[in-house]
């Protein structure tokens, strides 16, 4: 089973966003166009295929009359006005199960996300490191917490700094991704006493999805850990008091990010030119 428990805030971001007039989605469309690719790249091909299907059979004519460069708009896959759910929704339903997306395929799209855009998927970055920490043998954590501690007193307060390169070293997270236990498989095993809080809370938050229960999005408690607490990790070493003095090298960040490269691969072939028209107007 993939590990796929991050949906859950990126679903929650999917329900703000959709709760928006036109007009506020408008002043916000960077910041749907990031989370509508990252729901799209994290589905299967069948949800991406019933995406765009029930996209276009809820708004195809109206597409039609904006014209191509409106045509992949965000606003599309996140509209509710008709009184259904909104089209991304499939992406979502399907990203839960996705047997092709684990720990390693979510840190490779954190990574080239570029300065300027990474705002708006903190709380993705946040969920990875999360997830790794709560999976991660215990010599892995630790050396992960002492690699963190050398590049900012202050690290926990900013997950992107788990997630990227620094001065040619591998993120750090990877120390957590490489080195996972046996155990936290989601209550699969045959002994589900070991598994943590996310785990056990999957399941119904994979059906609230499915019948978008507008309610359960809004409120539900998984998003609310990931979104109102550090990462387990940062916790434990905030609460330890052992955080280093060592200089901040954060501003180093990575020598070169591929601007977009994530979105613009999968919008090209998904939803169009319209997307690479975005952003490459944006640069």
């Amino acid at each position: 089973m993939a590990d796929n428990k991050d949906i859950a805030v990126l679903a929650k971001k999917v329900y703000e966003l959709s709760t928006l007039t036109l007009e506020e989605l408008e002043d916000r469309k960077w910041e749907a166009l990031l989370i509508v690719n990252a729901a799209i790249s994290s589905a299967t091909a069948d949800g991406v295929a019933r995406t765009h299907a029930d996209k276009e059979a809820r708004y195809g004519a109206q597409i039609q009359e904006e014209g191509i460069l409106a045509r992949l708009h965000p606003k599309w896959l996140l509209r509710i006005d008709d009184g259904k759910p909104p089209a991304i929704k499939h992406a979502l339903e399907s990203a839960l199960d996705n047997p092709h997306r684990d720990l390693r395929t979510r840190l490779q799209a954190l990574q080239f996300i570029a300065p300027a855009d990474r705002d708006p998927l903190t709380d993705l970055a946040r969920a990875l490191a999360t997830d790794a920490y709560a999976g991660a043998r215990g010599d892995a954590r630790d050396l992960f917490i002492t690699r963190m501690r050398g590049l900012s007193k202050e690290w926990f307060k900013d997950p992107w700094l788990t997630v990227l390169p620094h001065d040619g070293n591998p993120p750090p997270v990877s120390i957590l991704i490489e080195n996972q236990g046996s155990t936290h498989d989601g209550g699969l095993h045959d002994d589900p006493s070991d598994d943590t809080t996310w785990e056990t809370v999957k399941y119904g938050w994979a059906d609230a999805i499915r019948t978008w229960d507008v309610d359960f999005l809004r409120d539900n408690s998984l998003s609310q850990l990931y979104l109102s607490v550090e990462t387990a990790a940062m916790t434990a070493a905030e609460t330890a008091g052992e955080v280093a003095s060592g200089a901040n090298e954060a501003a180093r960040g990575v020598a070169t990010i591929l601007k977009w490269a994530p979105y613009v691969a999968t919008g090209i072939a998904v939803l169009g030119l319209a997307t690479a028209a975005l952003a490459a107007a944006r640069q």
